[in-house]
């Protein structure tokens, strides 16, 4: 299980008092209000090494044209921000958005072993898919690479303590 989430992009600068502009990847882009520390990692892999990390204190937040524009105290000017494009800004689960029922964190389904409701092994989840309608697991395996909406008929459960996910193959998924 993952302990921290990426909430955001360093895309640029934006003005001369060094705001950072942010490309939100979370789902709620607003909660960003309600953050008072961020963790920047150089990269968009997160990194638990002191040495890696920059802890942001959220001075003010703004929104434009979809991003964030992101105050933080301890960057004064444009050049200062500009150092920090493209890194990551990442909280920890404690902060991260709670969960309703039956939602999930998508990062603690990565990697996790997938098998039928009829016992097969079909793999693993390489990555999960958000269309507009639903999303769609990614699994691969030596021979092949299913795509399974997360949809009730094909989900049987997902256990992220394990992880495990069990699935229905409706017909066509493999064809």
């Amino acid at each position: 299980m993952n302990d921290f989430f990426r909430v955001g992009v360093v895309t640029t600068a934006h003005g001369i008092k060094g705001a950072l502009r942010v490309f939100p990847t979370t789902d709620d882009p607003a909660r960003f209000k309600d953050l008072r520390t961020l963790i920047y990692c150089r990269g968009e892999n997160y990194s638990a090494d002191p040495a890696e990390q920059r802890i942001l204190t959220v001075r003010d937040v703004a929104f434009s044209k979809g991003q964030v524009l992101l105050g933080v105290d301890e960057i004064s000017d444009r050049n200062e921000a500009e150092l920090l494009r493209g890194g990551s800004l990442w909280v920890s689960r404690e902060e991260a958005v709670a969960l309703a029922e039956d939602e999930f964190y998508i990062s603690d389904f990565i990697g996790a072993p997938v098998v039928s409701d009829a016992g097969e092994e079909l793999g693993r989840i390489d990555d999960i898919l958000q269309i507009a309608s639903n999303e769609v697991l990614v699994v691969k395996s030596a021979k092949e690479e299913l795509l399974i909406p997360v949809i009730r008929d094909c989900i049987v459960s997902m256990d992220a303590q394990k992880p495990l996910v069990t699935v229905h193959l409706l017909p066509g998924i493999r064809e």
